[in-house]
């Protein structure tokens, strides 16, 4: 048997897979906008408290935070079933495949425990949560008249109960679920801890025995090391902002419930400048921060491009399988540009949803929030069946072995993640 490395796919795993990919990108834009909420919170209230009052942005702040509230809840349950359903589909599209294919590295260790574990966790988690809650107003309402008398308690223990019923029913089906699959995970793993050595000696076999031809200069420049130096600045710069940041809010208030501290001149102004300045700089570091991230996708949608036509002529070439790593082990560009849609979907939400509270006009913002996550998903599904092809195509061409994401190549999951052989 002929063990060698196979992209798997299916219908249904690429929805649910752009379907993951999306939630990540809501939960990124859900923290970004709380971030930008706070931030620009503090810094109107500290140091444009005129403007800031005159343009009565608190209200709106407020209630976007209700909303960050109620899309983190949605999010941080809703997401984990989105997983199980996008792994389920996963655990197919790798049964289907033929004998002696071995899924990528990034796939494998997305299999390394059963889906339906991530499922009775949700599940559990959930219940308690709900029969917490549920609790607390229960006894809420045992002693005081007023809550009895509340139709809106008696919908809210409605409610968790509800949650409670979904919560139990989740970590019933995950345990089903789980003894279900135990055994095909164990049939797969038995057989990647076999096949993927000898799909990597394989390739490298294929590679040694190709002709070496020059890397192409698209595929280097810019260099790995300068786009790590340009993320290291902006990182250290952004660190540094966001330190003098929270170091003028320690200077206003100690802790919480901490009255505020009034200094004396010429410290007053010195906090005010010191709050504007540092949320100054948290923003240009943002803006730079996004217009980087927005070159990364362009430079890598471009590569991707360029390295399909390169190899589509099917002839077999060597170059140093470190250059290709990144294009077929880590999220392609169309995955990233969902990412970055689906979060200024998130942003929208927040914010459209913190207006409407608010009694302010939103406007097209919840149109607009809805087309960025509609088209995000779009984005990350379409792309589903060409990058199967291409990275299978570039795979065939290049041989780049057991493909994984950076700092991947020491993790042992199971038995199935193979460290990689010497290179050729």
């Amino acid at each position: 048997m002929n063990e060698s490395f196979v992209e798997a796919g299916s219908p249904g795993w690429a929805f649910w897979r752009a379907a993951a990919d999306a939630c990540i990108g809501l939960i990124v834009g859900t923290l970004y906008a709380f971030l930008g909420i706070l931030v620009a919170g503090i810094v109107g209230e500290e140091a444009l408290s005129s403007l800031y009052s005159e343009l009565d942005l608190d209200p709106i702040f407020r209630a976007s935070m209700g909303v960050f509230l109620v899309a983190a809840a949605v999010l941080g349950f809703g997401t984990p079933l989105v997983f199980v359903a996008e792994r389920i589909a996963a655990l197919r599209a790798v049964e289907r495949l033929p004998a002696g294919a071995v899924p990528p590295r990034p796939l494998r260790v997305s299999l390394s425990s059963s889906p339906y574990a991530v499922m009775r966790t949700t599940g559990t988690v959930l219940f308690w949560c709900a029969a917490g809650l549920g609790a607390f107003f229960a006894l809420a309402a045992l002693f005081t008249e007023d809550l009895r008398e509340d139709i809106e308690t008696w919908i809210v223990l409605g409610g968790c109960l509800l949650f409670v019923a979904i919560g139990w029913g989740l970590r019933t089906a995950g345990r089903s679920g789980l003894d279900r699959t135990i055994g095909r995970l164990q049939a797969l793993w038995s057989s990647w801890k076999k096949g993927v050595p000898a799909a990597d000696a394989a390739d490298a076999r294929r590679r040694a025995a190709a002709v070496e031809v020059d890397v192409p200069r698209w595929l280097i420049t810019p260099g790995a090391r300068f786009v790590n130096r340009i993320a290291l600045v902006l990182t250290i710069a952004t660190v540094a902002a966001l330190a003098a940041f929270m170091l003028s809010v320690f200077l206003r208030q100690q802790c919480r419930t901490c009255e505020p501290v009034h200094w004396n001149q010429p410290i007053e102004n010195g906090i005010d400048v010191l709050s504007l300045s540092s949320g100054t700089a948290i923003l240009i570091c943002a803006v730079l921060g996004l217009a980087a991230w927005i070159c990364g996708v362009l430079l890598q949608g471009m590569r991707e491009v360029v390295l399909a036509r390169w190899v589509r002529d099917g002839r077999a070439r060597r170059v140093d399988p470190e250059l290709i790593e990144p294009l077929v082990a880590e999220n392609r560009a169309a995955v990233r540009l969902e990412h970055g849609l689906s979060a200024a979907g998130a942003i929208a939400v927040i914010f459209a949803g913190g207006m409407s509270w608010a009694g302010a006009d939103a406007g097209a913002l919840p149109v607009v929030a809805a087309a960025l996550i509609v088209l995000g998903l779009l984005v990350g599904w379409s792309d589903a069946g060409r990058r199967r092809r291409e990275r299978q195509t570039i795979r065939d061409v290049l041989f780049p072995g057991d493909a994984a994401r950076a700092g991947d190549d020491t993790a042992k999951v199971q038995g199935i993640v193979h460290r990689r052989s010497p290179r050729s």
